[in-house]
C-alpha cells in the first residue's frame, strides 16, 4: 500500500470538506458532555473497486479516521476517509492515481432519553432520529464533489453484545459533473440503513448496508438507478482488549455505484464490484 501527501488543489477543496463537515458537527451537536467516546486512526486496502467508466478494477489505499462518541440525547459519528487509486484510475492531471477525500457525520437523537420511554418500542431497544452530512471531492477530469444530506429514524434491535441498527432516510445530493462542467442537483431519495457490530467468537463481526433509491437523472441526462453498498469484516484485537490495535478482513460489494446504471454502462461492469477488504485500526 503507498499513499501521497494531496496535491494542493486537493488540499485546497479538503479544507473546505472539513469546514463542512465541522459546520454541521457544530449545528447538529447540542452543548452535551460525553459520556464515552471512541477515536481512531486506521488503513484499509480495497484491490478490486470499481469506477464508472473505467474499463479495469481499480485498488484503492485508505486512510481513515472515525471518532464515535455518546452523551445524554444521543450518539455523534464522524468519519473521514483519503483514498488514492493506482494508475487505472487517473488524477486530472496525469498517469498517477487520483486522490479522493469523502467524509461524513451523524448525529442521532434517542428517543428513549428524550421521552423517559425506558421499555423499548415493540421489538426495537430504542429509536432514534438521525440526521448526516456527507461532503467529498476528488482530482479526476470528472471532479465529483458531492455533499448530501440524509435525515430519517434509525431503530437499535436487541442483540446481546454490541448493536445492530435499523434506519429509513431520505437523502438529497447536489454534485458536480466536470465532463459536462455543470453542477447537477438530484431528486431526493430514500434510503435503506443499516451498521452493525456484535460480538463473534474472538472478535466481532461488523459492517454497514445502504440501499438507495434512484435519484432521477444525473449530469448526463440518463436515469440513475438503485444503488446497494455493503461492507462486511470480521475484526479482532491484535494485543489484547486494552491495547487498542485491530486487525480485519472481510468483502465490500457495490452496485450501480452512484448511481450509474451498471446493466447500461458504455464500460462493461465498470458500476459494479466485489472486492476483498483488508483494514487495520488503532484506537484510542
Amino acid at each position: 500500500m503507498s499513499l501521497q501527501f494531496p496535491s494542493r488543489s486537493v488540499a485546497k477543496s479538503s479544507l473546505k470538506l472539513f469546514a463542512l463537515l465541522a459546520a454541521s458537527y457544530l449545528a447538529l451537536t447540542p452543548a452535551q458532555a460525553a459520556n464515552w467516546s471512541d477515536t481512531s486512526i486506521g488503513l484499509r486496502y480495497a484491490s478490486e473497486q470499481s469506477e464508472p467508466g473505467v474499463s479495469d478494477k481499480v485498488s484503492k489505499s485508505v486512510m481513515n479516521m472515525t471518532h464515535v462518541s455518546g452523551d445524554n440525547l444521543g450518539t455523534n459519528f464522524f468519519t473521514i476517509d483519503l483514498l488514492k487509486s493506482n494508475s487505472v484510475d487517473p488524477s486530472h492531471q496525469g498517469p498517477s492515481g487520483a486522490q479522493e477525500w469523502y467524509g461524513f457525520y451523524k448525529r442521532s437523537f434517542s428517543l428513549s432519553a428524550m421521552t423517559g420511554n425506558k421499555g423499548g418500542y415493540g421489538i426495537a431497544k430504542d429509536l432514534s432520529l438521525i440526521a448526516r452530512f456527507d461532503a467529498g471531492t476528488k482530482n479526476t477530469t470528472f471532479a465529483p464533489a458531492p455533499r448530501k444530506v440524509r435525515l430519517g429514524m434509525s431503530a437499535a434491535m436487541p442483540v446481546t453484545a454490541g448493536f445492530w441498527d435499523i434506519g429509513l432516510e431520505v437523502m438529497k445530493e447536489s454534485n458536480h459533473n466536470g465532463i459536462v462542467g455543470k453542477d447537477v442537483s438530484f431528486s431526493s431519495a430514500p434510503v435503506l440503513t443499516t451498521a452493525w457490530s456484535v460480538g463473534m467468537g474472538p472478535g466481532a463481526f461488523t459492517g454497514f448496508l445502504d440501499i438507495i433509491g434512484p435519484k432521477g437523472k444525473d449530469g448526463f441526462g440518463d436515469k440513475t438507478k438503485t444503488e446497494t453498498l455493503a461492507r462486511a469484516l470480521y475484526m479482532m484485537d491484535l494485543a489484547g482488549p486494552k491495547a487498542g490495535l485491530k486487525a480485519g478482513v472481510g468483502v465490500e460489494y457495490w452496485n450501480n455505484k452512484f448511481g450509474c446504471n451498471n446493466a447500461a454502462s458504455f464500460v462493461k461492469n465498470s458500476c459494479k464490484a466485489t472486492t476483498p477488504v483488508l483494514v487495520l485500526e488503532y484506537h484510542m
